[in-house]
């Protein structure tokens, strides 16, 4: 029960700060340019469905104690959390001391997301957004002849 509160507030804290950066208009806007019904996996949808599931669950459980599907919403929660403070932490250690502008910026950011966890993931991901932006992903309209797996024909 101490662990399901505890993730709730972390989480509590995470989504109240993301919904500066997730309710902008250019970003929604740029959010429905972007999402295609062709673009989602089935492990997405899958995915998805059992949220919805869980989700319903919890809302209409009328038993005593705490429903097993909420601790189960919490875990996974817990677990995407942790994934993508892993991959936060591990961008920032694949980074040179050279690639920060101050003398110990590295080791402030390190220990930032060690210490403050979910306001430290959240903080730094803003920074390298606009410090080290994402490559755009590649036109996937065309695809080369090694990804089709034959060779390509030339006119002659």
């Amino acid at each position: 029960m101490l662990i399901a509160l505890a993730v709730s507030v972390l989480m509590g804290i995470c989504a109240v700060l993301c919904l500066g950066q997730v309710l902008e208009p250019a970003h929604l806007r740029a959010v429905f340019r972007r999402v295609r019904l062709g673009q989602f996996t089935i492990r997405q949808m899958m995915a998805a469905v059992v949220v919805a599931g869980l989700l319903f669950h919890t809302m209409t459980y009328r038993g005593p104690g705490t429903p097993l599907s909420l601790m189960l919403l919490e875990l996974g929660l817990l677990i995407w959390f942790i994934r993508v403070w892993q991959g936060e932490f591990v961008f920032l250690m694949g980074l040179g001391d050279a690639d920060f502008p101050g003398r110990h910026d590295k080791v402030i950011w390190a220990i930032l997301l060690l210490a403050l966890a979910p306001i430290g993931v959240w903080f730094f991901r803003a920074y390298r957004l606009v410090h080290w932006p994402a490559p755009a992903p590649a036109a996937t309209g065309e695809r080369s002849a090694e990804e089709a797996g034959g060779a390509a024909t030339q006119p002659a």
